[in-house]
């Protein structure tokens, strides 16, 4: 939510990353299909 609030005035495409890897989690632990799923399955970022 930081980084989008200061980022928002450059228009950025910001997303997150799709079901699969946890919030917190060490991406060096999760194997290359899951983190090949969640980053082509990336949502856009939407402020609530």
């Amino acid at each position: 939510f930081y980084l989008f609030k200061k980022l928002s005035r450059y228009n950025p495409l910001i997303t997150t990353l799709a079901r699969g890897v946890a919030i917190g989690d060490e991406l060096e632990y999760t194997d290359e299909i899951t983190l090949g799923r969640a980053l082509n399955n990336r949502n856009p970022y939407q402020q609530s």
